[in-house]
């Protein structure tokens, strides 16, 4: 009896030895244990920032090393001269989703974190940067860090919070009631919008326009701005002519390259993904907004005339469509994925059930999801209320809004 308790114990031992070695072997450790260094720039480097032709400049770093060899991901951070990058300028990811020890700034980023800076416009100035690297649960700063000189050409780079147009060729004539430009960022995962981009969807028609960065006259620190025979905004109290076709444009002021663009928008409606019918055509009313008020919808169900042939449940799914410019077919959504069950836009939750009222306030913000959109990309589910009974629809683009919206009601 005592010899086989000694065997047992000597068969556990070896077991707990095994499991111990085990655990060993698969222990996965993301303590950082090598830092990198910053390579280029090199320190006190001066870069011209040639904003009006979207220079791209490229800051690099070696890889830091994790003790298992896993992946890492970095952070880069720029400062003021004087700073100590607890509240930087500016922070991004670095190039592919933070995998690259990389990131590449557009000169327009590079001159807004320069104004941020001090530095004036045609004046040559000192930012600093440096790198943070991050594992499962660590969170370091590179040891050192560089400095980058910045010369910064005329213009903004410190944008109003609205731009305005008005006169003969836009819906206002007076600057009282100018027409409202916001700035925009990029929101969907394919988008890269740079600073200063500045846009408004609104009826135009030949005539002259002013711009301006208020629409008081009597507002502190107001200034107007032209389109000279380049096609470039620059400062100046002389009007602008408009000789494009009457029609809704989406019109972009990009500040930072003091470029303007106008490009036609037509042919909105609304359809219902699954069998691709229209069931709005939407007109251009005014005041940033498309409506139809003559829309009607019964939900699919199987075997019902419109349904497909595949289709085995109920299904109310929708987005809209639109032409873009000549002849491209584009698409405004949701922020939601494809199966609805997953969002596009940071910050935000996917809500797949219908919204009977327990939906979130940004469930109908819209968005521009390009005319590469897949099949059910940026879906919305229509609310129970509005099976089989007369609607109308509007979308909202308003710049002066939260966000742009769509919205129905019952006729």
């Amino acid at each position: 009896m005592k010899a086989l308790l000694n065997r047992m114990m000597i068969v556990l031992l070896v077991v707990c030895t095994l499991s111990s070695c085990d655990e060993e072997d698969y222990d996965l450790n993301p303590e950082i244990v090598e830092m990198g260094n910053l390579v280029f720039p090199e320190s006190n480097a001066t870069i011209v920032l040639d904003v009006e032709n979207d220079d791209r400049i490229s800051f690099s770093w070696t890889p830091a090393k994790a003790a298992d060899g896993g992946a890492l991901s970095y952070r880069i951070l720029f400062d003021e001269k004087d700073g100590d990058f607890s509240e930087p300028l500016f922070a991004a990811t670095s190039d592919n989703g933070g995998s690259a020890s990389s990131y590449t700034a557009s000169a327009a980023r590079l001159n807004v974190m320069a104004a941020q800076a001090g530095i004036a416009q045609l004046e040559t100035g000192e930012i600093i940067w440096t790198v943070e690297v991050l594992s499962s649960y660590n969170r370091l700063r590179f040891d050192t860090q560089a400095s980058v000189q910045l010369s910064r050409p005329e213009g903004l780079a410190i944008f109003p919070e609205y731009m305005y147009i008005y006169g003969s060729a836009t819906e206002s004539e007076n600057i009282e009631n100018a027409i409202a430009f916001k700035e925009i960022s990029s929101e969907l995962p394919y988008q890269n919008i740079q600073p200063g981009v500045f846009e408004s969807i609104t009826k135009l028609r030949p005539g002259e326009f002013h711009i301006a960065n208020n629409n008081s006259l009597n507002a502190e620190g107001l200034s107007y701005y032209y389109i000279n025979e380049e096609g470039k905004i620059r400062g100046g109290d002389q009007a602008s002519s408009f000789d494009l076709e009457e029609g809704v444009y989406r019109v972009r002021m990009n500040l930072s390259q003091s470029t303007i663009s106008f490009t036609p928008i037509s042919n909105v409606q609304l359809y219902i993904i699954a069998n691709q019918v229209v069931k709005a055509n939407l007109n251009y009313i005014g005041n940033h907004t498309f409506e139809a008020d003559d829309a009607y919808f019964e939900f699919l169900t199987p075997g019902a005339p419109e349904a497909p042939s595949w289709l085995g449940w109920e299904e109310e799914r929708y987005r809209f469509s639109f032409t873009l410019g000549e002849n491209q077919t584009s698409y405004i959504g949701s922020f939601h994925n494809p199966d609805m069950n997953g969002s596009l836009v940071a910050g935000l939750d996917a809500y797949n059930a219908r919204p009977n009222g327990g939906e979130p306030a940004y469930y109908h913000n819209v968005y521009f999801l390009g005319p590469d959109a897949e099949y059910w990309q940026g879906a919305w589910k229509f609310a129970d209320r509005f099976n089989g009974q007369a609607f109308t629809v509007r979308i909202v683009f308003d710049p002066k809004a939260e966000h742009y919206y769509h919205e129905f009601e019952l006729n």
